[in-house]
């Protein structure tokens, strides 16, 4: 790589939630690993040998099932002793690893990443190629969306966890009573059916306005590429077909006022949709499994709207499991890798979330499973997967994506508070990222 005195990423604080990221040079300019076992392939001999003589490694997290799933590889494994260790949340979790980067010590051994995330952190340096560690055999058991957001330049930096491939969630309660006999197929009838619930019940909206993980998808959704990274080079167009495209349509009923102001998870939110107030749901599948504080028995999941009325869908949430480039036992977090990409690892795994494995789609026990949310007890979760089938590809996310959400309020978040021109507010956000790239010392869109 080019030695360049100004490399963003020795620069830039990239801003993840409210917290300044420190991030250290790209991984490529590094001259070696520091950590004895990553020089030349890696054979599963190496990584068995490695577990049979045992050794103490750190396993940063936030979730509540990690511990459970430590344990369990431990018990197969009784000479490896795990520390888990948990964070606050996603946020909290990269920030106290970018600043072991920084320092150049302190990372865990393992750590969980969410999709969004991972070419920040592989191109700042913290996280480790995982190909020389045989680990790309698990590629066709995992969906292509999932398998493509853990390849970063040209690196395979951890293996999926779960995934969200996004579904429509609606009231049926809600939609009959506004004369919409079925689920919306297209946009168009989509925005049809908007208009007809805001007229039977001035205080019902089809959905809310959305946040940034939102928007993002909706783009991808929509087959917008607004964001491409080629090293140090960004280019960002949030003007694109797919991204005018979308905004277009949510702008147009944003404008006339068919759009709930409740934010997303607020209790408002909560409300809303008990109370039938907010008709729909364009989430990742995840969202399946809702709770009962959303009513029961009145829900029906459908594919995606999309323009042409054929399949297509995006992401919308999941994480990753990932060694970092700082670990000194990469054989044992290997080892943990693959536990938790097959057997009875990756069963634990699949209990808590939507699956990323594509056999698990095929299991009659999980694809017929009936949730008390849904009429005529439907297998909800077949319609997601489904949708991870029809998952548009070619997505990039920015290498500065934890900044770009926080700053999405200052733009289009605004323009949907105010009922604004949400093209104009693309604009905007797009004009803040390449400023905000370019002074970090990328190449943004010259």
């Amino acid at each position: 790589m080019k030695k360049n005195s100004t490399s963003p990423w020795l620069k830039a604080g990239l801003a993840l939630g409210t917290v300044a990221l420190l991030v250290a040079p790209l991984a490529a300019c590094s001259s070696d690993s520091s950590s004895g076992d990553t020089s030349g392939g890696t054979s599963q001999a190496d990584i068995d040998a490695a577990v049979k003589k045992g050794g103490e490694i750190t396993w940063w997290t936030w979730g509540d099932t990690t511990q459970d799933w430590a344990d369990a590889f431990m018990k197969k494994n009784p000479k490896v002793k795990i520390k888990v260790v948990k964070l606050d949340n996603p946020d909290a979790t990269v920030t106290k690893l970018q600043n072991a980067v920084k320092a150049g010590s302190g990372a865990p051994d393992i750590v969980p990443v969410e999709y969004q995330t991972l070419p920040q952190l592989t191109m700042s340096g913290a996280l480790a190629d995982m190909s020389a560690y045989g680990l790309d055999k698990y590629e066709d058991d995992f969906t292509a969306s999932t398998w493509n957001a853990v390849n970063v330049a040209d690196k395979l930096v951890g293996i999926p966890l779960d995934s969200g491939p996004m579904v429509m969630i609606y009231n049926t309660k809600l939609y009959a009573a506004a004369g919409i006999k079925e689920a919306p197929k297209t946009w168009d009838e989509f925005v049809a059916a908007s208009a007809a619930i805001h007229k039977y019940d001035p205080s019902a909206y089809i959905a809310n306005g959305g946040d940034a993980g939102f928007f993002t998808s909706m783009i991808w959704a929509s087959g917008g590429h607004p964001f491409k990274t080629e090293g140090e080079n960004v280019t960002i167009d949030l003007q694109d077909q797919g991204s005018k495209k979308f905004a277009d349509m949510w702008g147009g009923m944003l404008q006339k006022g068919e759009l709930s102001q409740v934010a997303t998870w607020s209790d408002e939110w909560t409300k809303s949709l008990a109370q039938d107030k907010l008709g729909t749901l364009l989430m990742g599948s995840w969202m399946i499994d809702m709770g009962e504080d959303y009513g029961v028995d009145k829900w029906k999941a459908a594919p995606m709207p999309t323009w042409d009325g054929q399949p297509g869908s995006a992401e919308n949430g999941g994480s990753s499991i990932t060694v970092t480039e700082q670990s000194k036992n990469k054989l044992i977090g290997a080892a943990v890798l693959q536990f938790l990409a097959e057997g009875d690892g990756r069963d634990l795994v699949n209990q808590g979330g939507f699956p990323a494995t594509v056999a698990t789609f095929d299991e009659p026990e999980w694809s017929n499973r009936v949730y008390p949310a849904y009429v005529d007890e439907q297998k909800a979760n077949q319609v997601g997967a489904a949708s991870a089938k029809s998952v548009i590809p070619g997505w990039q996310y920015l290498p500065y994506q934890g900044y770009a959400n926080n700053v999405f309020a200052d733009s289009v978040g605004k323009a949907i508070s105010e009922e604004g021109d949400l093209n104009a507010a693309l604009k905007e956000w797009q004009k803040t990222l390449v400023d905000y790239g370019n002074a970090q010392g990328f190449t943004a869109n010259k």
